[in-house]
């Protein structure tokens, strides 16, 4: 996010203005302030969405998140089920499930947290295939050791055929190697040197049901943050699959260079051979107006989120209200779908999505942390016809 706006100066007819509710100057430039802390803003945007919604300081920064809930407090669910939630399929149910009601948030004494302990495996099916897209938040110098280990623990124990990871560091590489060694482990980097600094994307496939044709890396040419697309083309469990995950260009300021990548992407994706099943994803800072023109969703690509179902608790990928990993100055905390996957079919159909859900919604014990400032997503997938382990 962008660092704290400067001071903003408002004319003698601004405080004027014949609309009696407007705030004092002093105000005004408290709201723009808050405004610019919590979306990364400068003053004159700032200033823009202020004044267009008469200095509403919720309605601004809900607009400018348009995946936000304006910065209200969770609501708490209703026994209600929605519409959405009841045609969605439910996840297998296992012994383990029950670390996955652990509200997230609380930082209470009689919350259970995640330790470190040999994870408890979610069972293998051998019709299904599972893909799990995080964001580990590498860059985050504080207690990395620790949330590594937690994330990885969360990996082993959800044990997905395909996992992509973004935000991936030369430290947080080795405990990834180390901690998931049952995984062929993938980088987006070229070469065998990775410098200083640098962080980068992974794929992780696990080794007992999968077979690797082969790995590349294309660069975004536009890119000033090194974000790259990594692909990876492989049989999981006898179904060909080409696997690709990026992190696209962060912050509102380089939407136009995200939507670009986004393009290069999704062309990538509808351009692959008919026979294999594609999905691509990641940290893909997307905003739902940037899914327009030529960075638009093709045709026969399906956003995994949606077509299970929109459960209401498995959208939002970085959320503050619930995450407190990060916390930007003022009340306001933005809720967003940063995080996606998506998915072509084969033909015939290979893979059909049926679950999808967030996780590493635990705190650790080790640090009272979260692995990471965002939620891990994972989809669920039946294999159709006769491909299986």
């Amino acid at each position: 996010m962008a660092s704290e706006a400067s001071a903003i100066s408002l004319s003698d007819s601004d405080e004027e203005e014949e609309d009696a509710n407007l705030p004092s100057r002093e105000e005004c430039e408290q709201r723009c302030q808050s405004f610019c802390e919590v979306t990364g803003a400068d003053s004159a945007l700032a200033m823009y969405y202020l004044q267009n919604r008469k200095w509403n300081l919720e309605a601004a920064v809900s607009d400018f998140f348009p995946e936000a809930d304006g910065g209200q407090l969770p609501k708490p669910m209703s026994s209600t089920t929605s519409e959405a939630s009841k045609n969605s399929v439910s996840r297998p149910k296992s012994k383990s499930d029950s670390a996955d009601q652990a509200k997230a948030g609380s930082s209470s004494s009689t919350e259970k947290c995640l330790t470190l302990a040999p994870p408890v495996l979610q069972p293998k099916h051998e019709n299904t295939i599972k893909v799990l897209s995080w964001n580990i938040d590498g860059l985050d110098p504080d207690n990395l050791q620790s949330r590594t280990e937690g994330a990885c623990s969360v990996l082993t124990q959800e044990n997905a055929e395909v996992i992509f990871l973004q935000e991936v560091v030369e430290r947080s590489l080795s405990i990834i190697r180390n901690r998931c060694s049952n995984y062929q482990v993938f980088v987006g980097v070229e070469g065998d040197v990775i410098m200083p600094n640098a962080y980068f994307t992974a794929v992780l496939l696990r080794k007992d049901c999968t077979n690797v044709h082969y790995v590349n890396i294309a660069d975004f040419p536009g890119s000033l943050m090194t974000r790259n697309l990594l692909e990876v083309k492989a049989d999981v469990k006898n179904v060909p699959m080409v696997l690709l995950t990026s992190h696209l260009e962060s912050t509102a300021e380089y939407s136009a260079e995200r939507k670009k990548q986004l393009k290069m992407a999704f062309g990538r994706v509808v351009s692959l051979p008919q026979d294999c099943t594609v999905v691509f994803g990641g940290d893909l800072n997307l905003r739902e107006k940037e899914l327009a023109g030529d960075s638009a969703k093709p045709l026969g690509v399906y956003d995994l989120w949606e077509c299970t179902g929109k459960r209401p608790e498995a959208k939002h990928t970085w959320d503050l209200m619930r995450n407190d990993n990060k916390q930007l100055g003022g009340k306001f905390q933005p809720r967003c779908r940063f995080d996606r996957l998506y998915a072509r079919h084969s033909k015939p159909v290979s893979l059909k999505p049926v679950y999808f859900e967030l996780v590493g919604i635990q705190r650790l014990a080790s640090c009272r942390r979260y692995p990471s400032d965002h939620w891990g997503i994972l989809a669920h997938f039946n294999i159709q016809g006769t491909a299986k382990a």
